[in-house]
């Protein structure tokens, strides 16, 4: 029984490095885990976790980082007592089982996702539409847009930390639907969570929590802000794991939703458009924004007056290091190309 157990846990670890190390054909992970596997257990998990008020992912974490700290507790106390390393060995074989079975849990509830075929296959994506005149064309676009969806976005009302608004739901559902998803993401229940101050710090928006499907807020977002950054999780609950995908999916469900959600994906592309913009030219479009999204671009910059530059350097550092582990080789800087998919694929004129 003992061997058959070793030999079970050697096989835990190998599988992991495996899961970790080698890549996956992107059409079969497709067909099988996209298409099929996963949206069956997304639809089950996502819909237990919205039960809770609370955010299980902290549960977990706070769980299982004070299990693991008695566990090495004992073990170091019986090494001290015996004068014998084999504690330490069996400490160490035991933290190894626990990152494969963690690594695998990833991997199987969401991580797979990272393996999916670039979506730029599926949006009839074009690199030569791609052009600076055509960014320059979308900023001013975007320009106008935030300040003609300004005052109908706020006499619409921005949803609550916690509100699951139907509009955004129905519209991610028919992105989805363009792109070829065979079955519609359940939404998650957006909830405050312990990391809130590391999001502070941090600068961090949001985040997808994949052991449970869930959705973090960073609790300090504006309203103008909520729409478009859960849109942009939810689009990652969906299976869109890259950044710049995610990205991509959330600015268009956000425009299809509600006068909130499209006034908070405007400011949103405004933002990314105009940063791309030499300086001069950023402070012309800058200039013709009315009083009130001047306003909002104010809360925002004040929000993120809270940043800590140490936590937010190393916190970004490590998601890049993340993300190209992951097989995005761009790491964070994946995030800004959602301005080249919008462009190069035209889905602005979905609408």
């Amino acid at each position: 029984m003992r061997r058959a157990l070793v030999a079970l846990q050697i096989v835990v670890v190998l599988l992991a490095a495996a899961a970790l190390a080698l890549p996956l054909p992107a059409a079969l992970v497709e067909r099988y885990y996209a298409d099929w596997f996963y949206p069956a257990l997304q639809a089950r998990l996502t819909s237990w976790s919205n039960t809770s008020a609370v955010s299980l992912f902290d549960a977990l974490v706070i769980v299982s980082a004070v299990a693991l700290l008695i566990a090495w507790g004992r073990w170091l106390a019986a090494a001290r007592r015996g004068r014998s390393f084999r504690p330490i060995v069996r400490a160490l074989r035991g933290t190894l089982l626990v990152a494969a079975v963690t690594y695998l849990w990833f991997a199987i509830a969401w991580g797979f996702n990272y393996a999916r075929p670039p979506l730029e296959t599926a949006i009839g994506y074009d690199g030569a539409r791609v052009s600076p005149a055509a960014l320059r064309a979308l900023a001013a676009r975007a320009t106008d847009q935030v300040n003609s969806t300004h005052a109908a976005g706020h006499a619409a009302g921005f949803p609550g930390p916690a509100a699951l608004p139907p509009p955004l739901v129905k519209a991610l559902h028919e992105v989805e639907r363009r792109l070829g998803r065979p079955h519609p993401t359940t939404p998650s229940r957006p909830k405050r969570t312990l990391l809130g101050v590391f999001f502070r710090a941090s600068g961090v928006d949001g985040m997808h929590a994949p052991f449970l499907l869930e959705t973090l807020l960073n609790p300090d977002l504006t309203p103008v802000e909520r729409p478009v950054v859960l849109a942009h999780e939810w689009a990652h609950l969906a299976g869109y794991a890259a950044e710049d995908d995610a990205s991509f999916v959330g600015v268009l469900a956000a425009l299809g939703g509600d006068a909130a959600s499209r006034y908070s994906a405007w400011l949103a592309l405004f933002h990314e458009t105009v940063s791309q913009l030499p300086a001069a030219e950023q402070r012309l479009l800058v200039a013709r924004l009315g009083p009130g999204p001047q306003s909002d671009r104010r809360a925002i910059s004040t929000r993120l007056e809270a940043r800590v530059d140490v936590v937010a350097r190393v916190s970004w550092e490590t998601y890049d290091h993340y993300l190209k582990s992951q097989g995005v080789e761009e790491g964070v800087r994946s995030y800004s190309r959602v301005v080249q998919l919008l462009l190069g694929s035209g889905a602005l004129d979905w609408q």
